[in-house]
């Protein structure tokens, strides 16, 4: 049993030290879809929305708050097409809508590093004590990468029922998020997902 443990765990190592390093450029390929609802939602209950032609913008840099431009018009069009084909139908804030439609964009930065198994390259591996003891230790080949990562939330807020100090239920909740490119590409990733979004919410309509 000891001999077929340690002829195991060999065949373990050799398996892992041929892995690959994760195609970092694939996540950037579409966004995932999440989408929640309140379970006690009539969706049928309302007619009008409004929606802000900006979206709030969150990032590392303080002094973001709103994006912009063709940009966020796609993105707020994209959600205006899908409500309009589902019956609703756009009105000033003025005008008291039914549904209010928040937007926020956000954009980070994740770092991250790469560590192969002490396996790695056997049978001439390098003993990751080799280099002195430290905590936390890191092998001398390790990969350091950095993903700008970004996520796209639309709610939908339920403006006609307002409680008397101003409460409000979500009705609705969308929640895009990937790996970031350039604006073009980011833009229609964005749109495909919320077009995606209302595909797997069949239940949001006025009639």
């Amino acid at each position: 049993m000891k001999r077929l443990t340690v002829l195991l765990l060999l065949g373990l190592g050799l398996f892992a030290s041929c892995r690959k390093e994760p195609d970092l450029s694939k996540l950037s390929s579409n966004f995932v879809v999440q989408t929640d609802k309140d379970p006690a939602a009539q969706f049928t209950n309302y007619k009008t929305y409004f929606i802000s032609d900006t979206i709030a913008y969150l990032s590392t840099n303080k002094n973001d708050s709103i994006l912009v431009g063709d940009g966020a018009k796609k993105i707020v069009n994209a959600i205006k097409d899908n409500l309009n084909a589902r019956g609703y139908t756009f009105v000033p804030k003025a005008a008291k809508p039914d549904l209010g439609i928040n937007t926020v964009a956000v954009k980070d930065v994740y770092v991250g590093v790469v560590y192969p198994g002490w396996w790695w390259g056997y049978p001439g591996y390098w003993d990751p004590w080799y280099w002195g003891w430290y905590y936390p230790y890191y092998y001398p080949w390790a990969t350091a990468y950095s993903i700008t990562t970004g996520s796209v939330i639309v709610e939908m807020i339920d403006v006609k029922n307002a409680s008397a100090d101003q409460k409000f239920n979500v009705l609705w909740t969308v929640n895009l998020n990937g790996a970031l490119g350039s604006d073009a590409a980011n833009t229609q990733r964005a749109v495909d997902g919320i077009n995606q979004a209302f595909v797997q919410s069949p239940y949001i309509k006025a009639q």
